[in-house]
């Protein structure tokens, strides 16, 4: 599990007054930590790949964009990186 995914699954959701608190809770990722993922994406690092992926697949601190994240998991998958592997797998299995 990376970091990103470590800190979402602290955010208590229950304890959230409304949807919109635990909306901006769990949407806010700092843009530098966005631009330095994109960066390494760019120069191949497929745990940034994946991390990336991640992001644009739920909209966190970037526009939701299910094709840019089946992108990025598959040039992290096509390196070798294990949950990007299974993720395309469980979406082609899906389909």
């Amino acid at each position: 599990m990376t970091s990103l995914h470590k800190q979402i699954n602290h955010i208590d959701r229950n304890q959230a007054k409304d949807s919109s608190q635990t909306e901006t809770a769990i949407s806010t990722v700092p843009e530098d930590k966005i631009a330095r993922l994109q960066r390494e994406a760019r120069e191949g690092d497929p745990d940034a790949q994946y991390e990336l992926a991640y992001l644009y697949e739920n909209g966190l601190g970037v526009p939701k964009d299910e094709a840019r994240a089946l992108e990025l998991y598959q040039q992290a998958a096509d390196q070798g990186h294990p949950a990007a592997q299974a993720n395309i797998d469980a979406r082609s299995n899906s389909e």
